[in-house]
């Protein structure tokens, strides 16, 4: 989606509706009941390299979205009731439940009244990349999820994950491209690996362990400047998947690669809040680093440091 600014739009014109969320996902046909008028809200929410869309509609809704070209969702239900169609599987939609929607799929939706909805679109090139990563093979197929609800475990992940876009869009936080980069690979992940897809048994399968010598190579590559690499970019820079670089870590560093790399950014940030400028803050030196969650930056910088970064930053500051 090229949409950088946040939008709303609000229409109770049938033919504008339809051409603006036409814009947003795809073309579609929509029908309504005759004897109902129809009040739509859109909300556009920049989240880095997945969106979120907000939708309600104020009357029962059928939507025909042809074969939803490329076009990928994690569609939450927020008030109502639906259901999706897919290729014939058969999905109903209640508030607080998450479906994921896959291109490529003769799609049909049916909306109660008042149903509203909140949509993560997830770039697709850059999911099936991670994929690809994960298996350590480029996919022979479509990634496909399959039509059915999330895990309460994983609704609950993701529900803080896309709190987190909105608390950020509340401060008025732009994320800077790592901490973009490293929460689209989160998100993206916390999908791939704990909801079933046409390539969830390649991910299942145990892997092979990834020799010293190319933990040895992550760990250079994580201590290069530029904080946005991610562990999943390490894994295919060194020639192995994900899941090998992890059984590698643990068996050769009793840690994991996602630990090291964070050590290696609690290094970095402790570094630059020990030589602040004018301008540093505890936020800015976070996000630089590609820690989006800001307690948790704080949390683990205590545990690592035995001060808050907060006092680090002051200390450092009445020195100068």
């Amino acid at each position: 989606m090229g949409t950088t600014q946040r939008l709303l739009s609000q229409s109770s014109d049938l033919q504008e509706v339809v051409s603006v969320i036409a814009g947003i996902y795809c073309p579609h046909e929509m029908q309504l009941p005759k004897y109902r008028g129809l009040a739509a809200t859109l909300e556009v929410l920049p989240g880095g390299y997945q969106p979120i869309v907000k939708l309600t509609y104020s009357t029962p809704a059928q939507i025909d979205a042809g074969n939803f070209p490329n076009l990928m969702l994690f569609q939450t239900c927020i008030d109502g009731t639906g259901t999706i169609i897919q290729e014939g599987a058969r999905a109903a939609h209640y508030r607080h439940q998450t479906l994921p929607l896959s291109p490529g799929l003769g799609t049909k939706l049916e909306f109660g009244a008042q149903y509203a909805q909140r949509s993560v679109r997830v770039n697709l090139e850059r999911a099936e990349l991670l994929c690809s990563r994960l298996i350590r093979s480029p996919l022979d197929g479509p990634l496909r999820f399959d039509l059915c609800l999330f895990s309460a475990e994983l609704e609950r992940m993701w529900a803080e994950a896309v709190s987190l876009v909105y608390a950020y869009e509340r401060m008025s936080i732009a994320l800077p491209a790592a901490a973009a980069i490293a929460f689209d690979e989160f998100m993206l992940s916390l999908v791939l690996t704990r909801h079933p897809h046409s390539y969830s048994e390649y991910i299942s399968r145990k892997p092979r362990t990834a020799a010293p010598r190319v933990v040895r190579e992550a760990e250079r590559l994580m201590q290069l400047e530029g904080s946005e690499q991610t562990v999943s970019s390490i894994a295919a820079r060194v020639g192995v998947s994900l899941r090998s670089l992890e059984a590698g870590f643990r068996e050769w560093r009793q840690s994991t690669p996602t630990q090291s790399l964070r050590r290696t950014r609690l290094t970095r940030a402790r570094a630059e809040l020990l030589a602040p400028f004018e301008s540093t803050s505890v936020t800015a030196v976070a996000l630089e680093n590609g820690f989006v969650h800001l307690g948790r930056f704080s949390a683990y910088y205590r545990a690592a440091f035995g001060e808050s970064p907060g006092q680090t930053l002051r200390r450092s500051r009445l020195k100068r």
